[in-house]
């Protein structure tokens, strides 16, 4: 059989594997799947997609020989696993250096190591691309999303536009155009009506209570006095996109905004994004560090040493109030042996003493009246047994294994407005180190105590509840009744909706018991933040009844379920961490720069940086005349600089750079548009450097 040539060899038919080879077809390019673990009914998927079908292992030279590995694009190796990845990646190296190769890696150092062994290789990994989406879908705020457009500037040096996809409540009557002015127009929802409509055009008439998504640089909205709730984030939230796309942020070597010294670009993506996440967290905990201890310990001894041990500890001070005050009355009188001037201190000195049978021979009963030894012998029975329960709870606490339980209720019992999280896996730990980025404070919830990541949360401080997210008990552990939001990301979709569920029933509850008692709906700086990122709009009592609710977070295994998830079980946000991947890996097998992914309304949008080719259907006609479905946001042409004030009238050129963003679909139509006409010469496919960003 002749191979196909000018095709892209995807090993592995997983749930990520399948997605990719999806829109790769839908680009307009050939595909031949290479797997020998398929089940039957991927296998007639692909039949119907007219995608080839290789039934061997990647790892062998010769399944990639027959799926004519010599004449493709790219090899993009998406496993599973990071060792089949790996296995792949070699033999792929060998039989074929020159081929371009996309791998996925969940483990950042062998995703660093193996970037710099291979230079024709982009690595990805899925769990760090899904990340961003899933700490913004946590926050309460007006921005959607957020993300940073880096080009060469004058100086050498990177400049850095940032745009804000910002969710917007129509206010007057007007043109689009006269209103927002340069903003771009993503998803108009009209007041009463059930559908969205997708980029309209900025002619489009707006009336009051229509609901607008805008996309457009972060200073625009000011310069058209537009007040967005969290536009502060926007530029925090770029750079966690930059940081999970190996870009770095707005690209200057000078100041992070998170406050401290941005990591050097020369690092490798992995150390790059670890780096600085340690520093924001150093700064974080050198401010609040005093305060945050003693919190710690407080709600720490509240929380373990419970009604039982209050008891003996009520019953120890107790007796030793009594023995005091009858040992001040009657010693001296009653006890020939006792000195004179025998103070109230002394007779809590004997009284102490008695209790803990020290009895160091100062102070005794041996000479005293019989009724006074009787009452020393009660005290001697009653101090050591008291005395030896406290004891008891204190060695529980200190020496048993409920040690890092009761440090980890400690904290929880500290915080409020906080982020549960429910399942520690690759996506979790990516989640959870951009929501302590972002300054929030974070609870997990792990059911396996043998998980890897486990040491990861421990060395963030993160406090960890061993069990399961969909026991009530676990989620009060977990501070449920207190949390802003909750995210469940394990892999177990089910388990993931049951978790949700569950923990908006418990605070709800928790809510209806607060209003009934009168107590604030929260406190805490979490909660302060969460009540700041409001939408500020709509009556007083609609703005407290948002905020009051818990915002839900899902992850699922597929982007058709998300949309039913959402819809059926009021879900704030379902996602998919393969669906928001997959782009970044169709862009590099065909050699366009995904900048991020986002939804909109549950249609996920695509940012894309792509060339114009020779002889292609975007070469020569306006951007009114070219009619894609999509937003141009910049051109760029020779020299480098992105031109970002467009007009109806620009005209297109081979080798212009495109800014682009509009649906997946639609760009992905875009890119077939862009393909080089029958019998031109498409620009060669340049391997990108290690550490360069997608």
């Amino acid at each position: 059989m002749t191979a196909a040539t000018g095709h892209v060899i995807v090993c592995g038919l997983s749930g990520l594997g399948l997605r990719i080879t999806e829109q790769l077809i839908a680009s307009g390019v050939a595909v031949v799947v290479v797997d020998d673990r398929h089940a039957p009914t991927r296998g007639r998927q692909l039949e119907r997609w007219a995608a080839r079908l290789v039934v061997e292992s990647p790892q062998t030279a010769e399944a990639l020989r027959e799926a004519g590995i010599d004449a493709a694009l790219a090899v993009v190796a998406c496993h599973e696993s990071d060792l089949a990845n790996l296995q792949t990646a070699m033999v792929t190296a060998e039989v074929a250096p020159t081929v371009g190769l996309v791998l996925s890696i969940d483990n950042a150092q062998l995703g660093d190591q193996l970037a710099a062994a291979l230079p024709q290789a982009r690595v990805l990994n899925r769990a760090e691309l899904a990340g961003p989406g899933f700490v913004m879908a946590c926050v309460r705020s007006d921005v959607v999303h957020a993300f940073a457009v880096d080009h060469p500037g004058a100086d050498g040096l990177t400049d850095g536009e940032i745009f804000t996809v910002v969710d917007e409540r129509v206010e007057r009557s007007g043109i689009f155009r006269d209103i927002y002015g340069d903003l771009t127009p993503i998803s108009l929802h009209r007041a009463g009506e059930r559908l969205v409509e997708i980029c309209p055009p900025r002619d489009v008439p707006l009336r009051p209570g229509d609901r607008l998504t805008v996309l457009g640089r972060t200073f625009e909205y000011g310069a058209r006095d537009i007040t967005v709730a969290g536009l502060d984030d926007a530029r925090l939230f770029a750079t966690l996109v930059g940081y999970a796309a190996d870009g770095v942020g707005d690209g200057r070597a000078e100041e992070a905004p998170t406050g401290g010294r941005r990591p050097d670009a020369t690092m490798a993506p992995g150390r790059r994004r670890s780096s600085a996440l340690r520093s924001q967290l150093e700064l974080h905990a050198a401010r609040h560090r005093p305060g945050m201890r003693l919190s710690e310990i407080s709600a720490m001894i509240r929380g373990e040493f419970d009604r039982p041990f209050r008891w003996a500890l009520a019953a120890v001070f107790m007796i030793m109030g009594v023995s005091t005050v009858v040992l001040s009355l009657a010693y001296e009188g009653h006890n020939p042996d006792a000195p004179a001037n025998f103070s109230p201190l002394d007779a809590w000195y004997l009284t102490v003493e008695t209790m803990v049978t020290v009895g160091y021979g100062d102070f005794n009963f041996g000479a005293a009246d019989g009724w006074l030894q009787v009452f020393g012998i009660a005290l001697m029975l009653a101090g050591a047994l008291s005395i030896a329960v406290v004891y008891a709870f204190i060695t529980n606490v200190i020496i048993s294994r409920r040690l890092e339980r009761a440090l980890g209720r400690g904290r929880i019992g500290a915080i409020d407005g906080h982020v549960v999280l429910c399942g520690l896996g690759s996506v979790g730990v990516a989640t959870m180190e951009g929501l302590l980025l972002a300054g929030w404070q974070v609870v997990v919830i792990e059911r396996d105590q043998t998980n890897p990541y486990l040491p990861v949360a421990r060395e963030l401080r993160v406090p960890v509840v061993i069990g399961d997210a969909a026991v009530r008990s676990t989620l009060l552990e977990a501070g449920m009744p207190r949390a802003a939001a909750i995210a469940a990301l394990s892999s177990d979709g089910a388990a993931n909706l049951e978790a949700v569920l569950s923990a908006r029933e418990a605070h709800e509850e928790q809510l209806l018991a607060r209003g009934r008692r009168g107590a604030p709906a929260g406190r805490g700086r979490n909660a302060a933040r969460s009540a700041r990122t409001v939408p500020a709009r709509g009556t007083c009592g609609s703005a407290r009844e948002e905020n009051a609710r818990l915002r839900v977070v899902l992850r699922t295994p597929g982007a058709t379920m998300a949309d039913e998830v959402e819809r059926l079980f009021d879900v704030h946000t379902a996602r998919s961490a393969s669906a928001l991947a997959t782009p970044y890996f169709v862009g590099a097998a065909l050699g366009y720069r995904v900048i991020t992914t986002f939804y909109v309304k549950r249609t996920p949008f695509l940012v894309a940086m792509m060339t114009v080719h020779q002889g292609s259907a975007l070469a020569g006609p306006t951007l009114a005349e070219l009619a894609t479905g999509t937003r141009v946001l910049a051109v760029g042409g020779e020299n480098g600089e992105l031109e970002y004030r467009l007009s109806r009238h620009t005209r297109l050129r081979p080798g212009d750079e495109l800014l682009v963003t509009g649906p997946v679909t639609r760009i992905i139509d875009l890119v077939r548009r862009n393909q080089p006409a029958s019998g031109e010469s498409r620009p060669a496919r340049r391997t990108p450097q290690p550490g360069e960003a997608q």
